[in-house]
Parts: C-alpha cells; sequence; structure tokens
C-alpha cells in the first residue's frame, strides 16, 4: 500500500525540521555544554578566542586565604590569570564569549572547611550563573554551585568535561528562593564530610550530599555573556 503526502504536509514536515535544526545548545535552562578557560582575557580580540584549561591541576600552596583584591598584584588564581585587579575587585570581563570561564585558586581544602566569593553582577543575563567551584581535580571535573540573577540556583558536576545534573533550576516560579534580579551574590559553601551547606547572600538554600568530600582545589565559575567583578574570595579549614 502507498503513502502519499499531502503538498500541505510536506510543508510543515519541512518547517519542522528547519525549526529543530535552528535550536542551538540549552545553557543554564538545561546544563553547560562546551570549553573552559583559566586565563585568557575577554579583552584580548586581536585572536580568534580557544578556550584553553590547565591540563594537570595546579597545586595549591595554602589551606587559608581571604583575598579582598585591595592589592593590584593580588593573585588567588596564580600568575598564569590575567584578568585585571583594580578598586578591589578582579574585572572578569567574559560578555562576549559563550563558554565560560573556570579559575582555579591557588588555596584548596585537605579536610572540612569553608569556600565563598562575592560577585557583583555588571551585566548578564538574567538565565547564566556565577558561583562556587569545589572539589576540582582539574578544569573539566568539579562540582559547580551557581545561582543567577533570577533567583535561582543550580549544582551541576562536571566529569572530564561533561555536564551531569545534581539539583537547582527548577523552572517553576514556586522554586525561586532568592529575590530576582539581585545586583550582587556572596555564595558560600560549608562542606563537612560528605555534605555542603550551600548558602546565598547569607541565606540557607540547599544542603548536598556527595559520594565523597568535596576536597580539593576550588575556584570560581563565570557563565559566557557574564561580566562581573569579584571582590573577595575567602577558603579557610575547619582547623
Amino acid at each position: 500500500m502507498k503513502f502519499l503526502l499531502h503538498p500541505a504536509g510536506i510543508v510543515l514536515l519541512l518547517a519542522s525540521v528547519l525549526t529543530l535544526s535552528g535550536c542551538g545548545e540549552t545553557r543554564t535552562s538545561g546544563f553547560f555544554a562546551g570549553l573552559s578557560s583559566t586565563h585568557t582575557p575577554s579583552s584580548d580580540t586581536s585572536a580568534t578566542y580557544t578556550a584553553t584549561g590547565f591540563t594537570t591541576q595546579p597545586a595549591f600552596d595554602d589551606t587559608l586565604m581571604n583575598c579582598t583584591f585591595n592589592n593590584v598584584l593580588a593573585e588567588p588564581f596564580g600568575s598564569s590569570c590575567y584578568y585585571e585587579v583594580y578598586n578591589g575587585s578582579m574585572h572578569i570581563d567574559n560578555s562576549i564569549f559563550a563558554d565560560p570561564v573556570i579559575l582555579l585558586s591557588t588555596s584548596g581544602l585537605i579536610d572540612d572547611g569553608l569556600v565563598e566569593a562575592q560577585f557583583d553582577l555588571v551585566d548578564a543575563p538574567s538565565h547564566c550563573v556565577v558561583g562556587l567551584v569545589v572539589g576540582a581535580t582539574s578544569t573539566q571535573n568539579f562540582l559547580l554551585l551557581g545561582v543567577n540573577s533570577r533567583g535561582q540556583y543550580t549544582i551541576q558536576r562536571s566529569i572530564n568535561g561533561l555536564w551531569l545534573p545534581v539539583m537547582g533550576l527548577d523552572p517553576f516560579e514556586s522554586s525561586r528562593l532568592l529575590p530576582y534580579s539581585q545586583p550582587g551574590v556572596e555564595v558560600s559553601a560549608l562542606i563537612h564530610g560528605n555534605y555542603i551547606d550551600l548558602r546565598v547572600n547569607g541565606q540557607l538554600i540547599q544542603v548536598v550530599r556527595t559520594t565523597m568530600p568535596a576536597l580539593g582545589q576550588v575556584g570560581i565559575f563565570v557563565d559566557g555573556y557574564v561580566n562581573t567583578n569579584l571582590d573577595r574570595i575567602t577558603v579557610v579549614p575547619s582547623q
């Protein structure tokens, strides 16, 4: 038996295919895709931007740090980080790139402790996030604790650059736990054993259970198309 498509049906089918093929990658509405950068400054537009990452874990020198960027020579992410420090903050302008920036600190946790970062959002789409990176062994393997200006939070794990969902970013309005359109956020992670207490601006958002303690290197995450100032990064071991 032959099956013939009506001409109108063919038009609708072609329109559907074109619509689907025009869809781009989902970002924080789903999960991140793409590479990450550790030190390439967004102000360098003289050459084609290529996202790069450390191939091995940078050794951290200390497990205690409280960097408020009062010194223009402050280098909490090592000497290879070229984002400028002035007016009491590190200026991370990633607004023209789609790939997120991941900066790993020279400090980390070898035991329980507290990690905090204070962000001043200059310009960011409401769905894009900034946040903390904990338990990192490289820029491809870590746990992300992030928030966006919609008042949503997200917890995602990157394993060899592949993003896996943990929790957060529920699309429903009733799930919003934070104020909408907040200009600044303080993201705090208290790591104790296999648990992480995630706080944003002092408010407890989520207690995260991990299969192993999230120890190791820490850092920050700045989503693509985000321009933000990092006012402070703190790493305090519990003992």
